[in-house]
C-alpha cells in the first residue's frame, strides 16, 4: 500500500482560496461574455458586410417561411374544385427551407464554433 502525506489545514486553506479565485475569474467571465460575443459579431460584419447582409436576409427569409409554415397549416382555403391553394404553397416553402439549411448549417456552426473556441480558449483582451 503506498504511503500518503497527511492533509493539514494549509492545504485545505489553499484550496479554498484556488476554489475563490476561481468563482471570481468565473463571475467576470460571464459578465464580460455578452458584450464579448457582441464585440466580435460587429467586427464581424465591420469585416464582411456584404456576407453579414446576405446571412441576414437569408435568416429572415427563413424565419419568414417557418412562420408561415406555422400560421397557415389550419387556415388553408378549398377552392371549388377542392384542392388547397395555400397547400402548394406550405409545400414550397418547405422545400425551399428543406434546401437552404444544408448550405447555411456549416457557415453558422462554423461560426459558432469559431467563437466558442476562442471564448472557451483563453483568448481574453
Amino acid at each position: 500500500m503506498e504511503k500518503r502525506r497527511q492533509v493539514t489545514e494549509d492545504d485545505i486553506l489553499m484550496t479554498e482560496e484556488m476554489i475563490a479565485t476561481s468563482y471570481r475569474r468565473l463571475k467576470k467571465s460571464v459578465a464580460r461574455a455578452p458584450s464579448q460575443v457582441l464585440s466580435s459579431a460587429g467586427d464581424t460584419v465591420r469585416r464582411h458586410p456584404v456576407a453579414s447582409a446576405a446571412v441576414a436576409v437569408g435568416a429572415g427569409v427563413a424565419l419568414f417561411g417557418l412562420f408561415r409554415l406555422m400560421t397557415r397549416q389550419g387556415a388553408a382555403k378549398k377552392n371549388v374544385a377542392g384542392s388547397s391553394e395555400r397547400g402548394y404553397r406550405a409545400d414550397m416553402t418547405r422545400e425551399i427551407l428543406t434546401m437552404i439549411i444544408p448550405l447555411v448549417a456549416p457557415y453558422i456552426t462554423g461560426y459558432l464554433k469559431n467563437t466558442m473556441g476562442k471564448m472557451f480558449s483563453g483568448e481574453r483582451d
